[in-house]
């Protein structure tokens, strides 16, 4: 996710994510606040300086300014969230409990010191946050009492302090209450998505791929085929396409049972896949796969390969005529020219087949 909002979302907070998760409310949260903070900081130090003339608020804002500033940096063009949440907080701590000392209450300055726990706890996270903030809390507490009885002319008493602390407490549980429970709610959203997106690259693949070999099925051939024509024509390369059946695979089927027939199609489509920059399994005991090259000899070679290593497996299959093991046939077709017809090369692939068969099966022909 980009940690560079733009302008408009800054200020209407119209933030757009592709997937919701706490970490993007918290970056994109940060980066408002810390861009509002700034130009609110600016404001505030011109009106205080030219206006009121008050030196310490000043001091105040320019001491929480260039560290903000600092912040939306390593926000925004470093990408370190972590450290610009630390230091913003770290930022507020001081800012919030500055304003307790130099105000004494006046011109309700106390209400800022209720902003910390909401923005600890939604930047840092529950725990985190609900940490620092009792950390605050313990030193806004310590400081606020030493003013009772003085602070806005004896107007803050002991009944105002206490007021201000069971506020505060009732809050930071509140806070803490519903930041934890969103956190837990997304966790076990989240943990469901996780599953379902499982589930649905589960079924992706199924929907794609033969169960049994792994292999690409006849419906992902359709759509692999001409991309990678394509790509061989664009980068000027030996296009090839093949067929391969295995000889009298039902009688073998017929003699040792469909579970060694599963075995033998299982070991034929690991040997095609090492032969293959794509193979398929269309149906049965029959095999495709997709051969790119940048010269003719290489496919020639792999293709031989794959027919001899077939044999080599020495898989015994008494009912086989042409070997006492299992066989191979395959027909190949190199396209010559780059002008796609799948209709065409596939036809062309399928009669190298049936003249492999016709001259005896255990052969390779190429057309």
């Amino acid at each position: 996710m980009s940690t560079q909002p733009k302008f408009k979302e800054l200020i209407f907070a119209s933030f757009n994510v592709e997937s919701y998760s706490p970490d993007n409310t918290r970056v994109l949260m940060l980066n408002a606040f810390l861009f509002i903070t700034l130009v609110t900081d600016g404001v505030l130090f011109v009106f205080n300086l030219a206006w009121s003339q008050n030196c310490d608020l000043c001091m105040i804002q320019l001491g929480i300014g260039f560290p903000v500033f600092y912040a939306l940096i390593l926000l925004r063009k470093k990408k370190n969230y972590k450290k610009a949440s630390y230091l913003s907080t770290f930022i507020l701590f001081l800012s919030y409990l500055a304003l307790i000392v130099l105000l004494k209450g006046e011109h309700f300055s106390m209400i800022w010191s209720y902003f910390f726990a909401p923005f600890s706890m939604i930047i840092l996270g529950a725990k985190r946050g609900l940490f620092i903030s009792i950390v605050f809390l313990f030193f806004a507490l310590s400081l606020s009492y030493t003013g009772v009885g003085i602070w806005m002319q004896g107007l803050w008493d002991l009944a105002s302090y206490i007021r201000f602390a069971i506020s505060h407490i009732v809050m930071l549980y509140i806070i803490y209450a519903i930041t934890n429970s969103n956190e837990k709610a997304y966790e076990k959203i989240e943990a469901l998505r996780q599953r379902e997106l499982a589930q649905l690259k589960l079924f992706e693949k199924l929907s794609i791929t033969d169960p049994l070999t792994s292999l690409y099925n006849r419906r992902s051939l359709k759509e692999i085929f001409p991309k990678e024509f394509y790509s061989a024509q664009r980068e000027k390369k030996y296009f090839a396409y093949l067929l391969l059946d295995l000889d009298y695979f039902k009688h073998y089927n017929d003699t040792y049972g469909h579970k060694k027939g599963d075995d033998v199609l299982i070991e034929v489509a690991a040997l095609l896949k090492q032969s293959c920059r794509y193979a398929f399994r269309i149906g049965g005991d029959e095999f495709a796969g997709i051969l790119v090259a940048d010269n003719l000899q290489k496919i020639k070679k792999h293709v031989n390969n794959l027919q001899r290593q077939i044999y080599d497996l020495k898989i015994e299959h008494q009912q086989n005529p042409v070997a006492p093991y299992v066989t191979g046939s395959i027909g190949a077709h190199i396209v010559q020219t780059y002008k796609y017809d799948f209709n065409e090369i596939y036809n062309n692939t399928d009669k190298a087949l049936y003249k492999a068969k016709a001259e005896g099966r255990n052969k390779v022909v190429f057309l």
